[in-house]
Order: structure tokens, then C-alpha cells, then sequence
């Protein structure tokens, strides 16, 4: 069990728990990521799971005036931190300290929709250098998939005033000026020492808005020591999703499934349609979801089982669930384009083919290989039309065709987590450089003359927050 100490970054901050303590050595990277879990979360950990000991680790679950930090020293369990800003406490101030008291040589953004205003307002002044992976489109578009005013795909619309009235038709983001909204973004960006892109869709679409920099293509890794524990968490009970398995009527009717957390925009709406198109016309499918939708986490059924949501599963169940629920298919019908898609990964990894949208990463991993079908565009916009494909792919003459994409699907390269994180770790050593020894930390504070032997701890604390001129700067900023 990890120690949680609460500690703001403030001069009244504790001192960090035990093994927390920066190694002699190494350099201290500090990845930022929201508070909702999923791809984002899933990358991150894996990035670090797989990096080995050349690198100090930091997790900040940054929400707010609130940063959970997790520390991880080698071949340990991680230590947690609790960092809390004080009312008075300006954002350069508080996120400075926290990077000069670990020791933070480099900070790596994931996403910081927790955070948005507090990480960009610091990261204007403070020195200490930082890259971005591009998990979403958020800096883009903040309904984050691209999605219209009829929850669509806009393909990528960058005129202003198009985006400024579709964004005004939706009461989210009604208030949100879009041309502020990137030239916001666009400095943050213009600062990053790195940028990376789990796909050249991603890549491309992020330089379509921001074309300043280049992005590097990294793809992501299929799920890694972190991923297939359950929860991440090496000594929870072996996982039995498959405890809670529904029962499907044995009447020959082909299973197509859809995975992971599906809310609007990876297409829950739609799929209720084509459930309810499935009773309208009378087609011999059903659809199984293994995992939950926004308005059902499962396990739930519908009377006639055209529907059966699973609920919750970990990706080490997932051949075994999809074995059993006799599924031929695995179907993508997100209403936005997708910037990697891990599932698409586990599901190659099982051995079943897919059909997927015909834009974003799904189309550019799936296209060329065999290993599954993309929708037309108008099959997509078309429900009916949609249903009819997919009726046709796991229809009985066309067994042989899903035989061989499925085999195909399992023959596809995938990167190994000891590959990306390579990859990624050459990247830090290129923005990163090694330390002479005793050297402080980028914007650190200048070390303190050897004539001070008897620091008080509220000294030593002090002596690790930033010059008191970003203190100062902070103040004025928003937060």
C-alpha cells in the first residue's frame, strides 16, 4: 500500500515520504495526465512500467487546486503525494514547487483538461522544459473528436467562424471562443520540447491546426506488465469477468461485439439504434458490448438478448470473453475519429477481424492490412446502410473471408512496451540531458552556499521552491 502524505507546495510543505527521495543519478520526468482513467491513463503507465530504472517517474493526477503525485522508485511500490494549492498560491508557484522538489528535469503532458488553465499559466514562466503526447484533439477542437452540432464527425473544419457557430449550437462549449481557444494552445505548443503522436492520422490532423512543429509518430504499445494486472494493482485477486457472463440463445444468430467504455462519442447512441434496426428488419445478429455504455455499466440484457452489455473487464479476459459469447466480429462505431484505439490492438491480439469507421487512426491502422473492413461514408452516416454491411460480413457464405481476416488481424505488427518506451526514451535524452553532478534541476532554485549547515526542515522546504519571482508572477495569473 502506497503512503499518502498531503503536502502542498507551499513553504509549509512536508517532506516527501519515504522512497520518494530522487536517486543520485537519474532524471526526474513528471507526466501529467486528467482524472478519467482510460487510453490516456492505460499509455502512461505502460510508458513507465516499461522504462526501466534511467528515469525517475512521476505520476500527477492533476485536477484543479489538486495533484495526486505517484512516485516511483525502482523495483518498488510507488509512494503517493498529495499536493494541494493554498488561495494565494499562484500556478507557476505551486507547479514549480512541486517540479523542484522532486527534482523534475522534464515534464510530459497527456492531457491536462484537469488542469487546463493552472498548467498553461505556469508553463509560460517557469523553465523547466516539457513535451506532449497526443492522446486527443482537445488543443484542437474542445469537443475533443471533432464532433458537429449533430454529434458527427466535421472532418476537421478549421475555419473560425464555421467552428465558432458549431461550437455556439452546443450549450458545452457554447461560451468558448475558438480563436482564443487555440492561439492558447498554439503557445503552449510552440514552447514543447517534443511532441508525439500515436499515429500519423494524429500526428497530421494536430500540424493541420498547429503546424509549427512536427510531431513524432510513436505508436502505442499492446497492454503491458501495468495493463493486465487488474487495475494495475499486482496484488488484487486474479480478475473472473467471465463469472458474470449473460447467456445467449444457442440459435446460430452471429455475435458481433463492441469494446470498452462506450459513452456518445464512441457511438452508445448509435449502437441502441442498430439494436433497435436489428428488431425493425428482422436480421439474424445480435450485438454483445464488453464493457459498459454511459447510461448502462452491466451487466444487463435486453428481453430478446439483441442486446447484452457485459460490464467492466481487464484486456487478459478479453479472449476468453470473446470466445465465449461466440463473437466473428468486432465493431468500431465511434461517432469521431480515434487517435490509436488499444482495443483495436486486443482485438487483433485475440484472432478476430473488425469493421471500423473509414476516418482517423482506425481507418489508417486497419486500411491495407486485411485484417478487417472500413465503412463508406455513407454506410457510417447511415445507420441502415451500416447494418446491412455488417449483416453481410458475418453472414454463413462469408465465413471463409472472416477466417482469414482474423488470422490476418493476429499476423498485423504490433509494438512491444519495451519498444515504445525506447523510442520515448530517446527522445528525453535528446531533451533532457544529463546533470553534471550536484547541477540543481532545470528552474530550480540556486543551491545554497555550503555556510548554512543547520537548515530547519521549513528551510530545506524552502530552499526547493522556485525563485520568488515565478511566486511573485504566479499571483497575478489565472487560476
Amino acid at each position: 500500500m502506497s503512503d499518502a502524505v498531503h503536502a502542498p507546495a507551499s513553504p509549509l510543505g512536508l517532506a516527501a515520504p519515504s522512497g520518494s527521495a530522487p536517486a543520485a543519478g537519474t532524471r526526474g520526468v513528471l507526466h501529467v495526465i486528467h482524472g478519467h482513467g482510460g487510453g490516456t491513463e492505460h499509455h502512461a503507465r505502460a510508458l513507465i512500467d516499461a522504462s526501466g530504472t534511467r528515469f525517475r517517474h512521476y505520476l500527477a493526477i492533476a485536477i484543479g487546486d489538486h495533484w495526486q503525485v505517484e512516485a516511483y522508485p525502482a523495483g518498488g511500490a510507488p509512494d503517493t503525494i498529495e499536493f494541494h494549492r493554498g488561495g494565494d498560491e499562484g500556478w507557476p508557484g505551486f507547479i514549480g514547487g512541486i517540479c523542484a522538489r522532486l527534482e523534475v528535469d522534464l515534464v510530459h503532458l497527456h492531457n491536462i483538461s484537469g488542469c487546463r488553465d493552472g498548467i498553461i499559466a505556469a508553463l509560460t514562466v517557469l523553465r523547466v522544459p516539457y513535451g506532449y503526447t497526443v492522446h486527443d484533439l482537445n488543443f484542437a477542437c474542445p469537443t475533443i473528436l471533432f464532433l458537429a452540432a449533430d454529434g458527427n464527425y466535421c472532418y476537421e473544419e478549421t475555419a473560425p467562424d464555421v467552428c465558432g457557430a458549431c461550437l455556439a449550437a452546443q450549450p458545452a462549449f457554447a461560451q468558448i471562443d475558438i480563436v482564443d481557444w487555440r492561439l492558447r494552445h498554439r503557445a503552449l505548443l510552440a514552447r514543447a520540447v517534443f511532441l508525439i503522436a500515436p499515429s500519423r492520422w494524429a500526428a497530421t490532423a494536430l500540424e493541420r491546426y498547429f503546424p509549427e512543429h512536427a510531431v513524432t509518430v510513436i505508436p502505442h504499445a499492446a497492454p503491458g506488465a501495468w495493463a493486465m494486472q487488474s487495475g494495475g494493482d499486482p496484488g488484487a485477486p486474479e480478475p473472473r469477468a467471465v463469472s458474470r457472463m449473460l447467456t445467449l440463445p444457442d440459435d446460430g444468430a452471429p455475435t458481433v461485439a463492441v469494446l470498452g467504455a462506450v459513452g456518445p462519442d464512441k457511438g452508445a447512441r448509435r449502437l441502441e439504434r442498430l439494436a433497435a434496426a436489428v428488431r425493425a428488419t428482422g436480421a439474424r445478429l445480435r450485438f454483445v458490448l464488453i464493457g459498459y455504455m454511459d447510461v448502462e455499466h452491466g451487466p444487463w440484457q435486453s428481453d430478446d438478448a439483441v442486446l447484452t452489455i457485459h460490464g467492466r473487464y481487464e484486456p487478459r479476459e478479453l479472449p476468453e470473453l470473446l470466445a465465449r459469447y461466440r463473437v466473428r466480429l468486432v465493431a468500431f462505431p465511434s461517432a469521431g475519429p480515434e487517435t490509436f484505439s488499444f482495443t483495436l490492438s486486443e482485438t487483433w491480439a485475440a484472432g478476430l477481424p473488425v469493421v471500423v469507421p473509414p476516418f482517423g487512426a482506425l481507418a489508417e491502422r486497419v486500411a491495407g492490412t486485411g485484417a478487417g473492413w472500413l465503412w463508406t461514408d455513407a454506410e457510417w452516416r447511415d445507420e441502415a446502410k451500416m447494418l446491412a454491411r455488417i449483416a453481410a460480413l458475418v453472414a454463413p457464405g462469408n465465413a471463409a473471408e472472416l477466417g482469414a481476416a482474423a488470422e490476418r488481424g493476429r499476423a498485423v505488427p504490433q509494438p512491444t512496451p519495451a519498444t515504445m518506451a525506447a523510442r520515448t526514451l530517446a527522445i528525453y535524452d535528446a531533451v533532457a540531458p544529463i546533470r553534471s553532478s550536484g547541477a540543481p534541476p532545470p528552474g530550480a532554485p540556486p543551491a545554497r552556499a555550503a555556510r548554512e549547515p543547520h537548515r530547519t526542515l521549513l528551510r530545506r522546504v524552502l530552499d526547493r521552491l522556485p525563485p520568488a519571482r515565478w511566486r511573485n508572477a504566479g499571483k497575478a495569473q489565472p487560476r
